[in-house]
């Protein structure tokens, strides 16, 4: 099967789970945002003025945010759906569909910052959009991405009733693979080694800057200090990654 026809396929479902998902990620008490915040901040600071480029914007919370900022943002992403969400909510942000395994034309040196959250990993082929991030970006810009951790995420934890000493089972990762994930009403997932990300972004000069694995947090109602011994263990191991990557000077 094509690069093109595995995408499409992608995108039609992400057309059917669009409700679904609008209606569970995003916002700043999302819990994998509040694991990528810290880093966001300490890259891109002040977004004031900024020219930022979020790619996978999905229904355009996270561009909100940074417009909100005083960054000028553009949208991009897969699903018309979202889209067409994005564009209600949020009428002062250009917001685009593109395939980002497929169509992702843009211009030299048109943006500040690219940020790319929990996306990636749903792409069939990573080449496309980081060639185009490199290609956007201005020299010394950074693109900011988080993806789950393809070490630990689907990897069966032990369970919560169960005594300590606690583990998470790791059945494989070199391998790439795709897997059918559950969230959302179900999409595909392409698991990857982490090398390959690194890999991709060496390809098209762009140098990692930031590789960050921040704790697994529980319920965003709850404070650290009401946390069961389970769920500190819990923290211990990451399911996600964040990384800020440099398009060197000329």
């Amino acid at each position: 099967m094509s690069t093109e026809d595995r995408s499409s396929i992608d995108r039609e479902r992400w057309e059917a789970v669009a409700a679904s998902y609008a209606a569970t990620v995003g916002g700043p008490a999302d819990s994998f945002f509040r694991r990528f915040a810290p880093l966001l901040d300490e890259e891109l600071g002040d977004p004031a003025g900024m020219d930022v480029w979020d790619l996978g914007c999905g229904h355009g919370w996270l561009s909100g945010l940074l417009a909100a900022g005083g960054a000028r943002v553009t949208g991009v992403d897969g699903s018309a759906e979202l889209i067409r969400a994005a564009r209600r909510s949020y009428p002062g942000i250009e917001f685009e569909v593109r395939d980002l395994a497929v169509d992702v034309a843009v211009e030299r040196d048109a943006f500040d910052a690219v940020v790319c959250h929990m996306v990636l990993m749903d792409l069939p082929v990573l080449d496309p959009v980081v060639a185009a991030v490199a290609r956007s970006l201005r020299p010394g810009g950074r693109f900011v991405f988080t993806i789950l951790h393809p070490a630990f995420f689907q990897q069966q934890p032990s369970p919560s009733d169960s005594p300590p000493p606690w583990s998470r089972s790791v059945t494989g990762y070199l391998e790439p693979a795709e897997r059918w994930v559950e969230s959302f009403g179900g999409h595909r997932h392409y698991h990857r080694p982490l090398e390959q990300y690194v890999d991709a972004l060496f390809r098209h000069g762009l140098l990692v800057r930031r590789l960050v694995e921040p704790p697994t947090l529980p319920h965003h109602e709850r404070t650290e200090e009401q946390w069961s011994d389970y769920e500190r263990w819990f923290a211990t191991i990451p399911t996600m990654v964040a990384v800020s990557a440099v398009k060197p000077p000329a």
